[in-house]
């Protein structure tokens, strides 16, 4: 007998179900066999840990290749110089921030929002509860990211908190790694009190509460720290209100390099030695002490001109202080009353400089009592100072700085204006410029370019540049393309059609 006949017969059903059952019970078998056996406790933490080591090292190496990327020259370390190159790009970016905050000012009558119109911005301490930077977006062509926030909320908030991984480029320093949500442009915060002269004054561009008009800036929007680039260890996410302590504004600074690209409250930007005096930076960003500032000797030349492009600029700038220390001293520009004889001036305004540019010996010898051309002072003219010399040498005592002059100018040639009397603003009126070589006047004699609105470009003579060098009446130097239409040229030496002028106008580069 065999042995399957040893086996009880059962019915076809059944023999269906045990044949699934050991074919599911082959299958689970294979499958079990086929598993990775299962890690202890203890490896699985070690596994868990290589994995982690895996990832940092892997972040890691990102960093560092994309610290590679970044250009040396872009670096610069604690207490060392900075390049030139870096500066330029500092500036650029600085530049764009003023002109946002400008613009600002344009749209809400002062740099920022004002907690009158906007209580909701503001927490009960009267601090903006995003950041400075979050409110100049729309003006730096980031009205979309603008729109994402809510200005009522904290910076923190669950709907604003995500934003700051958006930071624009702008507010990224040259050696701030791709990626980084943190600033170095940062503001000084202050209050609001009493200044030197018993009235209420902000201490700083950007106080707690109201916030600063341009009308409050009473020492010079030239003479103003607005923003700065402090040192790496002093960034901040870019979204987080407040900003750095005016108490003690050296130490602010952090670990930055031997210069501070500051931002002046005028739209220019300056690189300032870290070093000067506490008092002399607490001058410079209160804007209302009554302390102004001749900037000169504290602002480190970080360029690539030659030494001819940075002389020519120097004299130029030279040119600018010494008129504003005539201001400080007769409260108008040249001629001041007590140098005009019979409502005229009988020498230029060039003379009347003079002991204002270290030149007081000189100045000394003219008779101001007498006209330019009379025996004693025409002998004079040959003592020209190097400083009106620009270009080759023409004649002997002929210079070609001048003024446009006349009726509706800042020099009509009567007493000459007052700053109050700037009304478009000193950053959009002509001060001064270099003419043609063959428009040039003896350096003494009361005589500039007279103003012809329909065709002001005519009296600059046969020009050979692409550009006509010109000061502004904020002290900036610009390149005025000589295309320029009448009209806007018109505008900008009238100190007060009411015509502001938009036209980016580009810093003046001797050639």
């Amino acid at each position: 007998m065999s042995a399957t006949r040893l086996l009880p017969a059962v019915p076809g059903n059944w023999n269906r179900c045990l044949s699934t059952f050991s074919l599911c019970l082959f299958l689970l078998l294979v499958s079990a066999g086929c598993q990775k056996p299962q890690p202890s406790d203890s490896q699985a933490e070690k596994d868990d840990s290589s994995a982690s080591s895996t990832e940092q090292s892997s972040s890691k190496d990102a960093a560092t290749a994309e610290e590679k990327t970044i250009d040396p020259k872009m670096v610069t370390k604690p207490g060392e110089p900075m390049t030139a190159e870096r500066y330029q790009e500092v500036k650029a970016r600085l530049k764009a921030i003023g002109l946002a905050l400008h613009y600002s000012h344009d749209k809400n009558r002062s740099f920022l929002p004002s907690q009158e119109e906007h209580p909701e911005y503001f927490d009960e301490n009267g601090q903006l509860k995003v950041s400075w930077r979050v409110h100049i977006l729309p003006f730096l062509s980031q009205k979309p990211l603008y729109d994402q926030f809510k200005l009522d909320e904290a910076w923190d908030s669950p709907a604003n908190a995500p934003l700051a991984k958006k930071m624009p480029e702008v507010y990224r320093s040259p050696d701030t790694p791709i990626g980084s949500d943190k600033t170095r442009f940062r503001v000084f915060e202050g209050q609001w009190g009493k200044n030197n002269r018993g009235r209420e004054a902000p201490s700083t561009i950007f106080p707690l509460g109201k916030p600063v008009q341009i009308r409050n800036i009473l020492d010079g929007t030239s003479n103003t720290v607005m923003v700065v680039e402090a040192g790496p260890d002093k960034a901040v996410l870019w979204t987080q209100p407040g900003g750095l302590k005016d108490e003690h504004p050296k130490a602010e600074f952090g670990a930055a390099g031997r210069g501070i690209p500051v931002l002046l409250a005028d739209g220019s930007t300056r690189c300032y030695k870290r070093d000067i005096d506490e008092s002399k930076w607490k001058d410079l960003i209160n804007p209302n002490d009554g302390n102004v500032i001749d900037d000169r000797e504290y602002t480190i030349i970080h360029t690539t001109l030659k030494p001819d492009q940075i002389k020519v600029l120097q004299q130029l700038r030279g040119i600018v202080m010494a008129f504003y220390d005539y201001v400080d001293k007769y409260n108008r520009f040249p001629p001041a009353d007590e140098h005009l004889v019979d409502g005229k001036p009988n020498l230029s305004w060039r003379v009347y400089l003079l002991p204002f540019m270290g030149q007081e010996a000189l100045y000394q010898q003219f008779k101001l009592d007498e006209p330019w051309d009379s025996p004693h002072n025409k002998a004079l003219v040959a003592k020209m100072p190097a400083i009106y010399q620009f270009g080759s040498a023409g004649k002997p005592g002929e210079t070609r700085v001048m003024t446009f002059s006349g009726e509706k100018t800042p020099f009509p040639g009567g007493p000459g204006s007052r700053i109050r009397d700037i009304t478009d603003g000193t950053s959009n009126t002509i001060f001064f410029v270099i003419a043609a070589e063959d428009k040039t006047v003896p350096w003494t004699k009361p005589e500039d370019l007279p103003f012809d609105p329909a065709a002001p470009i005519k009296a600059l003579g046969t020009l050979t540049t692409p550009v006509i060098p010109a000061v502004m009446m904020d002290g900036s130097t610009r390149g005025i393309p000589v295309n320029i239409p009448a009209k806007t040229l018109a505008n900008l030496i009238q100190p007060a059609d009411g015509n502001v002028i938009t036209v980016d106008l580009p810093s003046y580069k001797p050639e």
